[in-house]
């Protein structure tokens, strides 16, 4: 097993596609992800010792980071001078080196939000780098949209209607009118168009407005 040796930072070389056959580091941190990391090492350096760079030794006696580049980065900004690291054999195939690379910026398994909002400090999970879906704002025009019904609502809603017809809107701001209008109209007791109930409405067919109407005149 390769053991871990400390090593100068100025004698590490971030991989930028220089050794033939390994692509450059493909892994970026957005702002605020690698300052979370910046402080995980700041606040436990001890967790280097537990996940080291891994390198591979390159010319004059300097190093190509393999996998680490980030944290590389991090401790150097740190203030760090040396770091722990892991030297690959110089007779590594290359095709393990992309292997390790790619391996190492892979994520296997899925976080249970569930446990981690229940039962774990979501403010030190943040801390530490873990990411949160944004929650949701509440969108109360919504709310009230999905709460109208036939019985609630200020004025009928009526999908069945297409722009085949004309819908028109007579406004009422107590109940007292709304009674009134539906006496003379003869609302209160109209089957309804969507459950075929008896029952009060607030929607009705201009024809029954007409008789209503007209019946009144005679």
């Amino acid at each position: 097993m390769t053991e871990i040796t400390i090593l100068e930072t100025n004698l590490l070389d971030y991989n930028k596609g220089q050794l033939k056959g390994l692509p450059k580091n493909p892994r970026f941190f957005r702002d605020y992800r690698y300052e979370a990391m910046k402080k995980s090492i700041e606040e436990s350096p001890e967790m280097l010792d537990l996940r080291e760079l891994i390198v591979y030794p390159y010319l004059d006696g300097r190093y190509i980071v393999v996998c680490g580049n980030l944290r590389l980065r991090a401790c150097k900004e740190l203030g760090y001078t040396q770091v722990p690291c892991k030297i690959l054999a110089a007779g590594t195939p290359v095709k393990k080196l992309r292997e390790y690379a790619t391996k190492d910026n892979v994520n296997f398994g899925e976080n249970d939000l569930d446990i981690m909002c229940n039962e774990w400090d979501k403010t030190e999970l943040s801390d530490w780098g873990v990411e949160f879906a944004p929650e949701k704002k509440r969108d109360e025009f919504k709310e009230r949209f999905d709460a109208i019904t036939d019985d609630t609502a200020i004025y009928p809603l009526v999908p069945k209607y297409d722009e085949k017809h004309e819908l028109f809107i007579i406004q009422s701001g107590n109940e007292v009118d709304s009674n009134w209008l539906r006496e003379r109209l003869c609302m209160q007791h109209m089957r309804s168009y969507k459950t075929g109930k008896i029952g009060r409405s607030n929607v009705i067919d201009i024809k029954d407005v007409r008789a209503a109407l007209e019946g009144e005149m005679k």
